[in-house]
């Protein structure tokens, strides 16, 4: 007969432990599913990255290399250090332009009092829309003779080879800023509306005007905002593979060979699942850090408050 003393509370058993931590019954099924789904395959591409690991390979049937996946990621075909370049210059290129015009436009609908509601949904559009639909569409806008150049050329402006080598990554800043400016727009928009209104009294009856009133004191309030939206915006960047996969491919050449489409590359057209192995893994811990970063920003904007 199976004994249950352990369970009884009068005995000392678990019973009490559990009693007063019912939540471990609900937390722990989603600890194991998230430990399964997420850790182990960790686990295997830190492995793997010790590996010289082939396409359609077994891992352990494959040469231990210990570090030299990650030794070599910058001599092969697929270069770390180019792909993070690149990607920081679309990254920041974008990332400026975006806060530069979303803070414009966000002062500007402050403003408006009847239409700003129209124009708050008209800027929903770009965010929703599928990336892969909005790379696809954008091939079409910058191609040879597409809308971009028909705009252009209305301007006496000569036509510009925008899936070229010189200015495929500037086309790609072009994209991005069309897609994800509206999200700077409608999270400041909503973060100029909820400022308080005292110190902005105070500073206009000393007798500043507009410009004076947003540098010292919408601004400085603003900021904590500004950094959680830019550190939200990195993290996608360095995601972000449907857009330029459906545009370039990382092309012509690798001159829009951002991170993930690197690691496509690694893996798919290389066949080096080892390496690729190594490239996400540096991927994934580049994640972490900037989570860690915008963690702790979050916990010091909630002490500060």
């Amino acid at each position: 007969m199976l004994n249950t003393n352990f369970l009884n509370k009068k005995k000392g058993g678990l019973a009490p432990f559990f009693a007063k931590r019912e939540y471990l019954f609900y937390i722990g099924p989603a600890f194991i599913v998230t430990f399964v789904l997420m850790f182990l395959p960790l686990f295997q591409i830190i492995v793997g990255s010790m590996h010289k690991w082939e396409f359609g390979k077994p891992l352990f049937d494959s040469e231990f290399v210990g570090l030299r996946n990650y030794i070599e990621l910058n001599y092969g075909y697929v270069s770390f250090g180019k792909s993070l370049l690149k990607t920081s210059i679309y990254g920041f290129g974008s990332l400026a332009i975006e806060l530069c015009l979303g803070l414009l436009i966000a002062i500007l609908l402050t403003n408006m009092r009847r239409t700003r509601g129209i124009f708050s949904a008209i800027f929903i559009i770009p965010i929703v829309i599928m990336p892969a639909m909005v790379g696809l569409t954008w091939k079409m806008y910058l191609s040879y003779d597409g809308l971009v150049n028909w705009v252009l050329s209305i301007f006496h402006i000569p036509k510009m080879n925008w899936m070229g080598t010189d200015l495929a990554l500037v086309s790609l800043i072009l994209v991005d800023v069309w897609q994800w400016t509206p999200f700077f727009v409608l999270i400041l928009f909503a973060g100029l509306q909820t400022l308080p209104k005292d110190p902005i009294d105070a500073i206009r009856v000393d007798g500043a005007n507009d410009l004076q009133t947003f540098f010292y004191v919408k601004l400085p309030l603003l900021l904590p905002l500004i950094i959680i939206v830019c550190i939200l915006r990195i993290m996608e960047i360095i995601r972000n593979f449907d857009v330029v996969f459906a545009i370039y491919q990382g092309g012509p050449g690798s001159s829009t060979e951002t991170l993930p489409i690197a690691v496509w590359r690694m893996f798919m057209s290389q066949r080096q699942v080892g390496m690729g192995s190594a490239f996400s893994f540096i991927l994934i811990l580049l994640s972490f850090f900037i989570a860690f970063i915008f963690i702790n920003f979050l916990k010091r904007t909630r002490v500060t408050h």
